[in-house]
């Protein structure tokens, strides 16, 4: 780097250059104490020269942009910073398409088009920064982001200048399939046709509104990037206490939990570091999910302290060979989902077969998400147990007792759980029980989501009902039948949910109202409209009991029924692994508890890899 300086004076005398140009003077927060070589170029012959000699010596080159998500560094780099200046700021219109220099500023840009009767880009009209920066990251406000508007990209990287057309599918959230080296030159934008005025009134209105939310001080915008649509990182840091956070003269602000501000006028890398560490490590520990970081620091090695909580590599389970096979998938899909969006590394595993895997013994964790079968009697968990194997879930006796309804209700008993009375039949020759009376509910004891359910309404289907139990193993309960309003209670590492009213079409609560809904839609409600607070309190409490009573881990689902005689609670199964597909029930009550499905998945996640 000592020699880049003579090197241009020598070669490139028109171009501008600082040797030690100030982080509080190129950046929106000013953070970082060493000065930095600074090069800008005005014109592509320009920026073709600086990249042939720093490529001749080996140096790497980083674009500045406006600054604006950027932090400095406390002490000198190898690095060549570039600002694209005057030809990097001009726009033209070609053929209806609004070509921009990527130095240009994004506002400035969407005030061209509007002038020139191009628009529907307002919502990001508060977005501060260069046209490059915007698309490198693809930023976006308001439910529309930078890819939406681009057409065509022109870039440089290995030295060599590309184009290419845009195509909105490769683009993700904050993120672009641009190379990650590559200098970003110029864009092309396709608007579409408004009123001039009309779109300068919503930018100015979206200008006002940012300057309304934006935090006072210094900063460089969010920290991190939201998990999810509907799931902001300024609400984890909300949750986890992250306004209280300070490192050195930074601050979390008190406004917005996702912002640092300076309000000094020199502060340190090092400090940003700490704190941006700090917040993540506190919603990873709180809410197990890992924030991606929306800063950028120019040190590496200083980002890898930033970015100090680690995500999980997590095994996540699914399929199995049981009659609950498909809803386990559709479960397993969704729950790796929301692992993935938490920041986690999934790897998905179809299971057919019970054996011990390398991939297994290799994960921080396995999160089985099996309904019936070997993936929720105790079987698979003992084999990780046996194996030392963290796993995300009850142990294998609690899995045993909850999935084995006769063990259940034994335990219920024992404990003083209110439930229906029952006996056990295991033999298609068995005499109708009259003392439960009817109707009655004849069920298998080792089968979810009502497999080989049925509804007895006199002694003649009592024989039917059997069979059609038997089919999924021997023997069956045959249960006193009550009638009330269907509701379940989660419990949530300890902590019961908020209850989910189930309204279903027919008689019964069956796998078509669960999931196909081929007699109608069924109704959750949650919290419920149609049941006492009394007895919501008392399922709750029935609930907390079930789960301490079979010794059950991080989650358990508890169904209970509702007495429309006298409103009394009565407890009718638990279920170990509940589902976790778009209508399932332990997810709606997370929701309406304000825990969202990926917190709720990382969290039990984070639980296990803790054990």
């Amino acid at each position: 780097m000592t020699e880049l300086p003579r090197i241009f004076s020598e070669t490139l005398p028109g171009v501008r250059f600082h040797t030690s140009a100030r982080w509080a003077d190129y950046t929106s927060m000013g953070a970082g104490l060493a000065g930095f070589f600074l090069v800008e170029p005005d014109s592509m012959d320009d920026l073709f020269s600086v990249i042939a000699i720093c490529r001749e010596h080996h140096i790497s080159v980083f674009p500045l942009g406006a600054g604006t998500n950027l932090i400095g560094s406390d002490s000198p780099l190898e690095i060549c910073f570039l600002k694209l200046g005057n030809d990097f700021r001009k726009m033209e219109i070609v053929e209806n398409q609004i070509v921009a220099g990527a130095g240009t500023k994004l506002s400035a840009l969407l005030d061209f088009a509007a002038e020139h009767g191009f628009g529907g880009a307002a919502g990001l009209g508060g977005i501060p920064g260069m046209v490059g920066g915007a698309i490198r990251m693809n930023a976006g406000a308001n439910g529309c982001e930078t890819a939406d508007f681009l057409a065509g990209i022109e870039y440089l990287a290995d030295g060599t200048l590309h184009r290419c057309s845009v195509k909105r599918g490769e683009w993700c959230y904050r993120t672009s399939p641009l190379p990650e080296d590559c200098i970003v030159t110029k864009a092309f934008f396709r608007f579409s046709p408004c009123e001039p005025e009309t779109e300068r009134g919503l930018l100015a209105r979206e200008r006002r509104r940012r300057v309304m939310v934006t935090p006072r001080g210094r900063s460089a915008g969010s920290v991190f990037r939201n998990p999810a649509p509907d799931l902001s990182a300024g609400r984890l840091l909300e949750r986890c206490g992250a306004k209280s956070f300070a490192c050195g003269e930074l601050r979390v602000s008190p406004e917005h939990a996702n912002w640092i501000v300076n309000h000094s006028k020199q502060v340190s890398e090092s400090d940003c570091a700490a704190l941006a560490s700090r917040m993540a490590l506190a919603v990873r520990t709180g809410c197990g999910v890992v924030l991606n970081m929306e800063l950028r620091f120019v040190n590496m090695e200083t980002k890898k302290t930033a970015e100090a909580a680690r995500p999980l590599n997590i095994l996540l389970l699914k399929g199995g060979t049981s009659a609950e096979r498909e809803v386990s998938l559709i479960s397993g899909a969704a729950v790796a989902d929301a692992l993935r969006k938490g920041g986690h590394h999934v790897e998905e595993y179809d299971i057919t077969e019970l054996k011990i895997t390398d991939a297994m013994r290799k994960a921080d964790v396995v999160y089985p998400v099996l309904h019936g079968g070997f993936g929720e009697d105790g079987t698979i968990q003992k084999m990780l147990e046996d194996a030392g194997i963290k796993f995300v879930g009850s142990g294998s006796q609690a899995c045993r007792d909850i999935m084995d309804k006769i063990a259940s209700k034994r335990i219920m008993d024992a404990n003083g759980i209110r439930n229906p009375k029952s006996v056990v039949v295991d033999s298609l020759d068995a005499p109708f029980p009259k003392e439960l009376g009817l109707p009655l509910i004849v069920k298998p004891p080792m089968e979810g989501s009502t497999f080989g359910l049925s509804l007895v309404s006199s002694e003649s289907e009592w024989r039917a009902a059997l069979e059609l139990s038997f089919k999924y193993g021997h023997p069956a309960l045959v249960e006193q039948y009550i009638d009330g309003v269907e509701s379940t209670v989660g419990v949530l590492n300890g902590k019961a949910l908020p209850l989910v009213e189930i309204r279903y079409p027919g008689k019964l609560y069956d796998y078509d109202a669960k999931y196909t809904h081929a007699h109608g839609e069924t109704q959750y409600i949650c919290p419920p409209t149609g049941i006492s607070e009394a007895a919501q309190k008392e399922a709750q409490e029935l609930a907390v009991k079930y789960s301490r009573a079979v010794n059950a881990r991080d989650m358990v689902r508890v169904d209970v029924l509702i007495s429309r005689k006298d409103d009394s609670v009565w407890v009718l199964e638990g279920n170990a692994l509940p589902g976790c597909t778009p209508s399932s029930l332990l997810p709606k009550a997370a929701a309406t508890a304000g825990i969202s499905f990926v917190e709720m998945c990382c969290t039990l996640a984070a639980a296990a890899a803790e054990r």
